[in-house]
């Protein structure tokens, strides 16, 4: 009999963490009975306890269906959480929900994500899809992070059927509050932060909010370019009246830092090479320009209220010169690199429209939801590349040559593309409709259509279903059905667009309330299935054709926990089992997908020891063994992160001192590619000592 029990290196890890802190627990007899009242984010001065738990309807539910009544796993992940661990990537917050692997991120271009099994998860901002890929977002300017799981077309159109990832930004607040912040870590790096809010007239209805952040990091590797990178968020919000809303807002970006190329392991799996030595040039540059204005002009009556979105988008991304890996041999430990220039630009205008209504049809409560989004995202190339001059280098003891340039390389191939665009849009239909008090069905479908400038037309209609009962107060359960779709760029061997890459989930969960509604648990089991997708003709004798016969199957159980166990001691846990098979071939596991994941990160006021001001906590992150390739010959051991932290808040005043990575594990986020030519992979961050002191008024 198979059973799915939790390996007993993560076991033993776990049981640690929970019996350390028993004794803070037992000692502490305070309990957070209050009722906590619904309310829209407003910043806190003086707050000496930290609460994981977000009341908040989450921005990514179009449908403004709470979290208690939407038929969907959602987790939220606030500003204490973010502020207790110090953490300084979306990444590092995105993947503590269940079930989800950071897998790298593109060169440095963008955040690669996985979830229930399946890649290239979305990355909306501000509850907006964005068609391009953008830069890495600052952390210092989100609110709350927000993660759905499972497909979820209907909303957002094109996605994964893993889910979706929700960045919400901060906004300008009607009370004044600013702060003053400044991060240090042993990595030679520094970051001065601003964050600055207010009203302008008396009665508030003039906002602003101003957050800025400077960052300079020589990094742990042995590259010669430093990380410097400017981020500036101003924003004002003006109400029309009690009823109306307009918020302007702009970002901009620019950051200088050193290539990401990764690194590579031999064929057991393992590292070759001290994660310090970079494998291309550590003479090499990669600048990013990134530019965004829109806005936000909400409406709100009794039983009805609209958002309208706009957002321009203009991004550049400049490699510059690099001498770019290409192949690893094992036997000699040597890698071999190539001349490659590349300059990529993108922009993009997204508008997205949704009104929600409140009506009652025969008695019965109806939550109507209905909206449009339009993406249209211009792209363009700039690409040189020389296959024929190879730059060798032993990858444990590199001797590295100078970096060259286009004027180096006569018969370096253009690659390069000229601008053209994506044009897409969509419309959704949703009910929500209160069979009883206790007992909620929802319904909907959308449309979708996707057409590249030079390309030919994709649509698809995906339908979604949910049922929620809620057996007390404080339990309920749901289950759903939904759909997914994501246009295929392949041709088939007449030269037609393959059909959309289809997703299809089945989901059953419960939703708990704890400790007096202070600390929620999410639980759920899916199954979820992926076809269309792309594989080569076998009667194309060119082999440039493809079929979409292609089918990939995940299914698994999750928990994810958050919030308060007492006044004093907070928390956020979360394990997933997840099973992948790739029908084609031979049913073998989905790289870089691990059947086991679970994170935990808890802090405790130190009351019980006269300490109210001090908080001291950790975590752990578990992430199982998983393959590198479709073939599952090269496998990456299971690995645990620790992390610790301790703090000091009193009044306006804030220390925090933190590790990351405590033991310096040597391991792997996710694979690149994995072929004949080597596995080249994006290895975990080392340990990092950092230290923060902020001050508010």
């Amino acid at each position: 009999m198979k059973t799915f029990g939790l390996p007993k290196k993560l076991s033993i890890s776990l049981c640690t963490i929970l019996l350390a802190s028993s004794p803070l627990l037992a000692n502490s007899k305070q309990t957070n009975k209050e009722k906590t009242k619904e309310l829209d984010s407003v910043t806190i001065i003086g707050s000496e306890t930290s609460n994981y738990l977000t009341r908040e309807k989450p921005s990514l539910n179009r449908t403004n269906i709470d979290i208690e009544n939407s038929a969907k796993s959602i987790q939220v992940f606030n500003q204490d959480l973010i502020q207790d661990a110090q953490i300084q990537n979306i990444e590092d917050i995105i993947k503590m929900s269940s079930n989800t692997t950071y897998q790298g991120d593109s060169h440095g271009r963008t955040t690669q994500i996985g979830m229930r099994g399946f890649s290239s998860v979305p990355i909306l901002f501000d509850s907006l899809k964005i068609t391009n890929k953008i830069a890495h977002p600052e952390i210092f300017n989100l609110e709350r992070v927000e993660v759905l799981k499972g497909p979820d077309s209907l909303q957002y159109g094109e996605s994964s059927p893993g889910g979706l990832v929700n960045l919400v930004s901060k906004k300008p607040q009607k009370e004044a509050s600013s702060e003053i912040s400044f991060e240090l870590t042993d990595n030679n790096s520094y970051t001065p932060k601003l964050d600055v809010t207010g009203s302008v007239n008396e009665d508030g209805s003039l906002r602003y909010r101003l957050v800025s952040t400077l960052k300079y990091d020589e990094g742990y590797t042995n590259s010669n370019t430093d990380t410097n990178r400017v981020f500036l968020a101003p924003s004002i919000a003006y109400d029309f009246d009690e009823n109306n809303t307009l918020t302007v807002l702009a970002e901009y970006t620019d950051e200088t830092s050193a290539s990401a190329f990764g690194t590579y392991v031999n064929s057991k799996g393992k590292l070759v090479a001290p994660l310090k030595n970079t494998i291309s040039n550590p003479d090499e540059e990669f600048k990013k320009t990134q530019k965004i204005v829109g806005f936000d002009f909400d409406s709100s009556f009794d039983t009805w209220n609209s958002n309208l979105r706009y957002r321009y988008i203009d991004y550049v991304g400049d490699n510059g010169n690099v001498h770019m890996p290409q192949s690893f041999n094992e036997a000699t430990n040597t890698v071999k690199r190539a001349y490659a220039y590349q300059k990529q630009e993108f922009q993009e205008h997204v508008l997205q429209y949704t009104l929600n209504k409140q009506v009652n049809i025969l008695n019965f409560k109806n939550n109507i939801s209905a909206g449009i989004d339009y993406n249209k995202a211009y792209s363009k190339l700039d690409m040189f590349f020389d296959p024929f001059t190879a730059y060798n280098i032993n990858i444990s003891h590199p001797d590295y040559e100078s970096l060259t340039d286009l004027s180096d390389h006569s018969g370096a191939m253009n690659m390069s593309n000229d601008k053209t665009y994506v044009k897409s849009w969509g419309t959704f239909l949703q009910d929500s409709i209160n069979l009883t008090d206790d007992l909620i069905f929802s319904a909907g479908v959308r449309y979708s259509e996707s057409k590249p400038q030079n390309g030919q037309r994709s649509d698809a209609t995906t339908p979604s279903f949910g049922l929620v009962y809620k057996i007390t107060p404080q339990t309920s359960i749901y289950t759903n059905y939904s759909e997914s779709f994501n246009p295929n760029s392949a041709n088939d061997i007449k030269g037609n667009i393959l059909d959309p890459e289809e997703g299809k989930g089945y989901e059953i969960g419960v939703k708990q309330k704890l400790f007096n509604d202070n600390l929620h648990l999410t639980a759920a089991m899916f199954k979820i299935e992926k076809k269309n997708i792309a594989l080569s003709d076998p009667n194309d004798p060119t082999n440039q054709a493809s079929i979409a016969s292609g089918v990939q199957k995940s299914k698994g159980f999750e928990f994810d926990l958050s919030g308060q166990i007492t006044s004093n001691w907070s928390i956020v846990a979360s394990y997933g089992y997840t099973d992948t098979k790739n029908k084609d071939n031979n049913d073998n596991e989905l790289r870089n997908i691990p059947k086991h994941t679970a994170n935990i990160f808890t802090t405790y006021n130190l009351t019980s020891l006269n300490l109210p001001n001090t908080y001291i906590g950790g975590g752990a992150r578990y992430l199982g063994s998983r393959y590198a390739d479709d073939a599952n010959k090269i496998k990456f051991d299971s690995e645990i992160i620790y992390n610790a932290t301790l703090g000091y808040k009193k009044g306006n005043y804030r220390v925090n001192f933190s590790v990351q990575n405590l033991t310096d594990e040597k391991y792997v986020d996710g694979a690149l590619s994995s072929n004949a030519r080597g596995t080249r992979v994006y290895a975990g961050t080392a340990r990092a000592v950092m230290a923060s002191i902020s001050y508010r008024f």
